[in-house]
């Protein structure tokens, strides 16, 4: 068998800890989005923040799916 370069794992590394931390994030974004509210908001307003930041998790998932598919030979 051939020796394993040191750039291949450092690669899957790197990218099972942003799927870690995008899981994370996915799990607590309640929290994150009242986090980034004043102390007392509204229905309204959360809703609004809320979908102000779906956006960005769906592109760190898409992200995820690329390269996964990417590596994934058909």
């Amino acid at each position: 068998m051939g020796r394993v370069n040191g750039l291949v794992p450092c690669r899957f590394l790197t990218l099972l800890a942003h799927l870690v931390i995008v899981i994370t994030i996915f799990w607590t974004r309640a929290s994150n989005v009242q986090a980034s509210l004043p102390p007392n908001f509204s229905k309204e307003e959360y809703d609004e923040e809320d979908y102000c930041v779906l956006p960005a998790f769906t592109e760190v998932v898409m992200m995820i799916s690329v390269f996964a598919l990417k590596r994934k030979s058909f």
